[in-house]
C-alpha cells in the first residue's frame, strides 16, 4: 500500500470528520465521516462549497470567526449548526489554518469536527431549568417580603427590627439576582461587593471598592454578599458611615496560594468599642465564610475602625476563574 493510500485510510477511519477547504469556500478534501454525515461520498463533496453545509444563521459568526486566524494564532474552535443528511447537528470544529499569503491572510485551513448536539440540548435544558429556579427563588422572597409586611402591620414592635428584617431581605434578593443574570455560573467580585453595599445606596464619596478582576463561584455569592451587607449596616449605624467624616475601603486580593483576601477597613468614625454580646449580624459575619466555604475571618474592633478581612480558599473551587484586569471605583459609579 502506498502512502498516500495508507494516509487516506487513516483518515477515513477516524470517526471525527475532517475537512480541507480554501478561504473561499471551496472543499479540497473530506473524509469519509464527513462524507458519511451528508450521506454522501467524499469524491463528490471535492470541489463543493462548504458554506452549503453551514446552516444560514451560523454564517456571519463562522466567518467572524474564522477571520482570526493568523500566523501567530493559527488554531481555534467554533461551535456551528451544521447541515447534516438527518438535519442541523451542532458540531465543535477545530481549525487549523495551513497556509498563509505574505500579508498574513490564510488560503488554507482544515477542520476536524465531533457532533455536539445531544449536550447543546441538555445546555438548552439546563438554561430552562435555570431560569425557572430563579423565577421560583425570586417569587418565594417576594412572598416571604409581603408575608413579613402583613405579619408586622399594626403589630406592637419597634421598628428597627422590622427594617433589619427587610433590609437583609433586599441583600438576600440582590444576591439571588447577580447569579441569575449569570446563570448561576459565578459573579465578578466587584459586583457582590456592589450588592453587599446596596443599602449605603448611591452617591456615597465615603466609600470605595478595588481590587483584581475575579470570578466568584455560586456557592461563595450568597454568604459574600450577607457577610458585606452587616458590614455596612454596622458601619451605617454605629460605625464610620454614622459620622460624615468616616470612611470605609472595601480592597481585595489574591494571594500566592490562590486565596482570595477582602479586607474591610473603617477610618474616621467613633471610637470603636467591642460589642459584649454577639448578635445575629455579628455571628453571621464571624462564621459564614468559615462554615459554608471553607476559609476564615479576622474580625478587629481596633479604636481607631472596625478591620475586617474575609479569606476564601481558592482550593476548595470558591474561586472559579480570574482575569487580568482589575475593578476600582466609588459607590458613586454604580
Amino acid at each position: 500500500m502506498s502512502d498516500q493510500a495508507l494516509l487516506r485510510e487513516i483518515l477515513d477511519a477516524q470517526l471525527e470528520t475532517v475537512c480541507r477547504f480554501r478561504a473561499d469556500g471551496t472543499i479540497l478534501f473530506v473524509n469519509r465521516a464527513y462524507a458519511r454525515s451528508l450521506g454522501r461520498e467524499p469524491e463528490e463533496l471535492t470541489g463543493q462549497n462548504l458554506w452549503n453545509f453551514v446552516s444560514h444563521e451560523d454564517h456571519q459568526h463562522v466567518s467572524q470567526m474564522l477571520e482570526r486566524l493568523t500566523p501567530q494564532h493559527p488554531e481555534l474552535t467554533i461551535e456551528n449548526r451544521f447541515e447534516a443528511a438527518t438535519g442541523a447537528r451542532w458540531t465543535l470544529w477545530r481549525n487549523h489554518a495551513l497556509e498563509f499569503d505574505e500579508a498574513g491572510r490564510w488560503h488554507v485551513a482544515q477542520s476536524t469536527g465531533i457532533d455536539i448536539t445531544e449536550r447543546k440540548l441538555l445546555e438548552e435544558q439546563l438554561e430552562l431549568l435555570v431560569g425557572e429556579l430563579n423565577h421560583r427563588v425570586k417569587n418565594t422572597l417576594m412572598v416571604v417580603q409581603a408575608m413579613a409586611h402583613q405579619t408586622f402591620r399594626g403589630a406592637s414592635l419597634p421598628a428597627a427590627p422590622v427594617g433589619t428584617f427587610n433590609e437583609r431581605l433586599a441583600a438576600l434578593s440582590a444576591a439571588h439576582d447577580a447569579l441569575s443574570r449569570t446563570n448561576w455560573a459565578g459573579v465578578p467580585l466587584a459586583e457582590i461587593v456592589r450588592h453587599g453595599l446596596l443599602i449605603l445606596g448611591h452617591g456615597d464619596a465615603r466609600l470605595h471598592f478595588s481590587g483584581p478582576d475575579v470570578i466568584v463561584s455560586s456557592t461563595a455569592t450568597v454568604s459574600l454578599v450577607m457577610v458585606l451587607h452587616e458590614l455596612a449596616t454596622n458601619a451605617l449605624k454605629y460605625g464610620a458611615l454614622s459620622v460624615a467624616d468616616g470612611q470605609v475601603s472595601v480592597v481585595w486580593s489574591v494571594t500566592a496560594a490562590g486565596e482570595v483576601e477582602i479586607c474591610w477597613q473603617e477610618r474616621g468614625g467613633p471610637r470603636v468599642i467591642a460589642p459584649v454580646r454577639k448578635g445575629f449580624g455579628s455571628r453571621l459575619v464571624s462564621e459564614a465564610v468559615p462554615r459554608q466555604l471553607g476559609g476564615s475571618v479576622q474580625l478587629d474592633y481596633d479604636p481607631d475602625g472596625v478591620r475586617c478581612v474575609l479569606t476564601i480558599p481558592g482550593q476548595t473551587g470558591m474561586i472559579t476563574e480570574m482575569t487580568g484586569g482589575a475593578a476600582s471605583q466609588d459607590v458613586t459609579d454604580d
